[in-house]
């Protein structure tokens, strides 16, 4: 059996169900009842993805769902 404990996305860019996905897989809860919050979060992550692009920075998913937990 897989932990899914702190997963990082290997798919990148992924798609929004694979965010939501790998949302539900380190313990965030947003379904599709919650389409406005899923597509805030999700467009967050494509922007910041862009950034790390354009900076030549690293995606850092771990750090983003650290950060999405204390919101």
């Amino acid at each position: 059996m897989t932990d899914w404990t702190n997963c990082v996305p290997v798919v990148n860019p992924m798609n929004r169900n694979d965010f939501i996905t790998a949302l539900q897989h380190n313990g965030i809860s947003l379904d599709e009842s919650r389409l406005h919050e899923v597509n805030h979060y999700f467009n967050l992550w494509c922007d910041t993805m862009r950034h790390d692009n354009k900076v030549g920075a690293t995606h850092d998913f771990a750090a983003y769902i650290t950060w999405m937990k204390k919101q």
